[in-house]
């Protein structure tokens, strides 16, 4: 356990134990795995297929909580994980195998406090919300301002590469070509998550 934990303050929620049946989640949101996820007053158990613990979150713990349960059934949030190779830290992905349990594991998550939603400060660790550290006050908006543009240009050389490659297959006799959609795609996102970025980002 990071040793900063240590200073956080135990939260318990007012809530009845209860579980969920869930799915871990790739970065691309496809189903990897069947999950059981264990709720109590302390936080919650990542469970698989097989009954054995994967992962265990106090809810004091919990990191950079990515809460899409209303709008997508699913959350990710960073912590430890053991998925029987040995413990590891990681982002981990969880969605929902039933919508009808959207409703009851947002009123959970709408207890907790901002700052679990906060990422980590790189100057002292502290929890960073809206961009500034509430630790040290060290502002982060120029950095996410630096990232978009990064994001952008490694974006636009992907859907370049992409549009290149369709190109060279080209066969003007049949009028057909491979079409290398995986770059293209992958390179807009990366585009729309840089021009996030710049817009939401402040110069400092």
């Amino acid at each position: 356990m990071n040793t900063l934990l240590l200073d956080r303050e135990p939260i318990n929620l007012d809530i009845e134990p209860t579980t969920f049946a869930a799915n871990s989640l790739n970065p691309l949101g496809g189903r990897v795995g069947k999950l059981t996820l264990e709720f109590d007053r302390e936080g919650f158990r990542l469970i698989n297929k097989k009954g054995r613990t994967v992962s265990t979150v106090g809810w004091f713990e919990l990191e950079e909580l990515k809460n899409e349960v209303c709008e997508r059934g699913r959350f990710s949030y960073r912590g430890m994980i053991n998925p029987g190779t040995g413990d590891m830290q990681a982002v981990i992905r969880v969605g929902l195998e039933n919508d009808s349990d959207r409703e009851r594991l947002a009123a959970i998550f709408a207890k907790l406090p901002a700052e679990v939603s906060g990422r980590k400060c790189t100057e002292c660790g502290g929890i960073v919300i809206d961009n500034i550290c509430k630790n040290c006050g060290q502002s982060f908006t120029g950095q996410q301002r630096r990232k978009g543009l990064k994001f952008i240009l490694i974006g636009s050389l992907l859907v370049v590469i992409g549009i290149v490659l369709s190109y060279a297959t080209y066969n003007p006799s049949s009028g057909s070509m491979w079409l290398f959609y995986g770059p293209i795609i992958i390179g807009a996102g990366l585009v729309i998550g840089g021009l996030v970025g710049l817009v939401f980002g402040k110069r400092v």
